[in-house]
C-alpha cells in the first residue's frame, strides 16, 4: 500500500514539474537544446562555407551527393529547380511552427531562413521531417535556430543534424 501511494506521488510531482515546463513546447527533454547550443557555431560556420561554395558553384560532397545551402537554392527558378534533383539541401532557419501528429505524413516544419530573419517580409518556407523528429522539434519550440539536410528539388526527407543523432 506504501510502496502504491511513493508510485502515485511520484508521478504527480512529475505532472506537476511538466505543466510548469514553457507551454510551446510540448515535453522536457534538455538534452537536445544543450547538443544543439554547442554545436551551433560549428553549423554555422559549415553553412557559411557551403554558402560561399554554392555561390561559385564549387559544391561541398555529402556521400556522393551535392550539397547547395538553402540560401542559393531559394534564388533558383522553379523551371531550373528539378536540375537539383540529386542534390542535399542544408538549411538554417528558425522555427516558425511545427504540425500535430500525423502517422503518415511525417513531421511539416514552417521555418524563416537565417539569412531572411528580421526581415519584414521574411518568407516562410516549409520542411518534410521524418516522423521521428516530431518530440525533438516540439521541445526546441519555435524561434530556436535549426541546421537540417533535406532532399531536392521539392525540401523532403530532411533530418536534424547537429544533435548528436546516433545512426
Amino acid at each position: 500500500m506504501r510502496t502504491i501511494m511513493l508510485l502515485s506521488l511520484c508521478v504527480i510531482l512529475h505532472a506537476n514539474e511538466n505543466a510548469l515546463y514553457n507551454r510551446n513546447k510540448t515535453w522536457k527533454n534538455p538534452e537536445v537544446s544543450k547538443i544543439l547550443e554547442r554545436n551551433t557555431k560549428k553549423l554555422e560556420t559549415y553553412y557559411k562555407q557551403v554558402d560561399k561554395q554554392s555561390r561559385e558553384r564549387n559544391f561541398i560532397r555529402f556521400n556522393g551527393k551535392k550539397v547547395i545551402s538553402h540560401t542559393e537554392y531559394a534564388k533558383i527558378s522553379y523551371r531550373e529547380m528539378h536540375k537539383y534533383r540529386s542534390y542535399i539541401i542544408l538549411s538554417e532557419f528558425y522555427i516558425d511552427s511545427v504540425s500535430r501528429h500525423n502517422q503518415l505524413d511525417g513531421v511539416t516544419v514552417g521555418g524563416i531562413l537565417a539569412n531572411d530573419a528580421g526581415e519584414k517580409k521574411a518568407q516562410i518556407r516549409y520542411f518534410k521531417f521524418a516522423q521521428r523528429y516530431y518530440s525533438t522539434l516540439h521541445e526546441l519550440g519555435k524561434g530556436k535556430k535549426i541546421f537540417s539536410y533535406c532532399a531536392a528539388p521539392y525540401v523532403t526527407s530532411c533530418i536534424l543534424i547537429g544533435i548528436n543523432e546516433k545512426w
